[in-house]
């Protein structure tokens, strides 16, 4: 399991999407509006269906308002 930390400058819809490197949706951990301030969001390494995803690099893609975010992981099993 990782914890995302984040930081939003005002509180605004935000979604937060675990993408592999193919592009495709692995799993959405966040869509929703959000408070302003600090937050963080888990990912246990599960797609949308629960099932356990293969180690290798994702990456997770935060968007609020007009600002997107990515940040690379490694999940290694």
């Amino acid at each position: 399991m990782t914890i995302l930390h984040f930081n939003l400058p005002a509180s605004q819809h935000a979604t937060l999407h675990v993408y592999d490197v193919q592009g495709r949706l692995v799993r959405t951990l966040i869509d929703e509006v959000r408070p302003a301030g600090a937050g963080e969001a888990r990912w246990d390494g599960l797609d949308q269906s629960g099932q356990g995803v293969a180690s290798g690099t994702y990456f997770a893609r935060l968007t609020s308002g007009a600002q997107t975010s990515v940040k690379t992981l490694t999940l290694v099993r």
